[in-house]
This record gives C-alpha cells, structure tokens and sequence, in this order.
C-alpha cells in the first residue's frame, strides 16, 4: 500500500498513530503534517511515504485487535 492512495482520513490516523507510537522523528512529521497546507501535505506524504504507510498499517492492526477483544 502506497502513502499517497490513501485519503485524508486514513492520512490523519497514520500521523496519530506516529504520535502516539512512534520515536521524535515520526513524531515531527506528524506535527508538520497537521499544520501543512494541500501542497505542503501532498510533498511530505510523498517524502515519507513508507512511514505513513507503516503507521496506517499500525493504526489498522490495533483497530483490529480492539474489535477483537471488545467482542
């Protein structure tokens, strides 16, 4: 899965879970990315484009595993 298919929303919870998750680098990105204009957005998601992906991939996995273990 590539960063730039994925659409603002998913776009936000990867840049959450960077937040949350990830070390002082990922969570600089993700504070660039909150304040970025469209353009600015676009350019970091293609620039980073593996850490949004990993991190929406990370996003995803504690979703699931929420679901899992509230049922």
């Amino acid at each position: 899965m590539s960063a730039i298919d994925l659409d603002y929303a998913m776009l936000h919870k990867a840049a959450q879970q960077m937040e949350k998750e990830g070390g002082s680098f990922a969570k600089h990105i993700a504070q660039a990315f909150y304040v970025a204009d469209s353009t600015n957005m676009e350019a970091l998601v293609r620039a980073f484009d593996s850490l949004f992906s990993e991190y929406y991939r990370k996003y995803r996995r504690a979703q699931m595993i929420n679901q899992e273990t509230s049922k």
